[in-house]
């Protein structure tokens, strides 16, 4: 199948150190500037999905954490918190 690439033209304003960086690596990887753009905003929205997926894993274990203290730390579970002399195990 031919999949028809749609683009769009954008105008960007860059610093003259970062225009001549640009144009470097575009000219010794043998590539357009454009495409150079594209790879680095492949790179930084892969990171951006990394962190969100972080920061919504971390959020998560956040409401377990609290729900799970809510859960263990009352005084019906305490009794359980000396199971050995519960149980009869001695220690070590």
């Amino acid at each position: 199948m031919n999949e028809t690439q749609t683009t769009v033209a954008r105008h960007i304003w860059l610093s003259p150190a970062r225009a001549s960086r640009l144009d470097y690596l575009a000219r010794t990887r043998g590539i357009a500037e454009n495409q150079v753009i594209e790879k680095a905003l492949d790179i930084l929205f892969d990171l951006t999905d990394l962190f969100d997926e972080r920061a919504e894993r971390q959020g998560w274990s956040f409401l377990s954490e609290a729900s799970l203290q809510r859960v263990w730390d009352n005084p019906e579970d305490a009794v359980y918190d000396n199971w050995r002399e519960l149980y009869g195990v001695p220690a070590g």
